[in-house]
């Protein structure tokens, strides 16, 4: 079997059934709409304010792996006045709140909207609650999640266990960008919006909110299947070597990726395809920089602790030599 066949067959391993599928998404919906309803029942702000939920991530892409157990979702919310973007040479931005009639303009601070947002949830969950979806029983707790953004629900039940991650933003249509420049075309940006999405905790001036645009991304690789392929099985070696590449995440892979989007040529052999790309994101890791893909700006290793990315970064180059 040739190293390409042996790729072909680690991504048939891969697959998610149809099955499982629906039958995870059909279970995190239900509690997800007994969850929100009850937030909107507790407090009558976030009833007010709640716009809609919107997958992002692996989800999206079409790019997760084994079970379909974890969901990315943005919260997404509209206040009832305008607010406008403005660009932080970081790739944050800041949100300005206008009150036409007092002819005010306030900033709204990320790090309070998400604690206003503990609060609420906090509501629903003052401890652990019991929900069933489909027959089954299932344990609901809530925590505040990863990265300093996300609000996460996990839910247990005898068979599985869910793990829901919220992230609260406010989106924008394409035209209001705040930064110069962008590598996503025209076409896409006229046509898909992006958010803005709140930080936990003290942030320096302007950072309280990070650029996203999932549906942007998606647009530059959902028909490219070979790129999508690789990113599979990069993050399969990952997952399989979690203990030598910590705080290596999905999106930090992905974004090695979608830097080279328009510069490579997708269409050659697979094995091949990924023997560049992981070498690309060991050059990213030696050098401790993985510009955020959206403003050219900013460095997603910069989540990452100091030893964490050296341990990547020698686990990276063993397996780089393995294939």
């Amino acid at each position: 079997m040739s190293f390409t066949e042996h790729l072909q067959q680690k991504l048939i391993n891969l697959q998610i059934s149809s099955n499982d599928h629906k039958v995870y998404t059909d279970d995190a919906e239900a509690l997800l709409n007994h969850v929100f309803q009850e937030l909107r029942e507790k407090d009558s702000t976030f009833d007010d304010v709640f716009d809609s939920l919107s997958l992002c991530g692996n989800y999206l892409d079409r790019v997760k792996l084994d079970l379909p157990d974890e969901f990315d979702l943005h919260m997404k919310l509209r206040f009832p006045f305008k607010v406008t973007p403005r660009a932080n040479d970081s790739g944050f931005v800041s949100l300005s709140a206008a009150f036409e009639p007092m002819s005010m303009r306030v900033n709204i601070e990320g790090a309070t909207l998400q604690d206003w947002l503990h609060s609420v949830f906090k509501k629903v969950f003052p401890s652990d609650k019991i929900l069933r979806a489909d027959g089954k029983k299932y344990t609901l707790s809530y925590q505040v999640g990863t990265y300093g953004c996300a609000h996460t629900i996990k839910a247990v039940s005898k068979s599985r266990t869910l793990s829901i991650d919220l992230v609260p933003a406010f989106e924008f249509p394409g035209f209001q960008w705040p930064f110069a420049d962008t590598p996503v075309p025209q076409k896409v940006r006229s046509v898909y919006p992006w958010l803005a999405t709140a930080m936990f905790g003290p942030t320096e001036d302007g950072k309280s909110f990070l650029v996203s645009a999932p549906l942007w991304e998606n647009a530059l690789i959902k028909d490219n299947h070979k790129l999508k392929d690789v990113l599979r099985l990069m993050k399969g070696f990952r997952d399989a070597n979690r203990s030598h590449l910590p705080e290596l995440s999905s999106y930090m892979m992905k974004t090695v990726l979608l830097h080279r989007t328009a510069t490579v040529d997708w269409g050659r052999d697979l094995g091949e395809l990924l023997v560049e790309m992981w070498g690309h994101l060991v050059e990213h890791l030696q050098s401790g920089k993985l510009e955020v893909f959206l403003t050219k700006n900013g460095n997603l290793f910069s989540r990452m602790h100091p030893s964490n990315r050296q341990r990547c970064l020698d686990g990276a180059k063993e397996l780089l030599k393995s294939l």
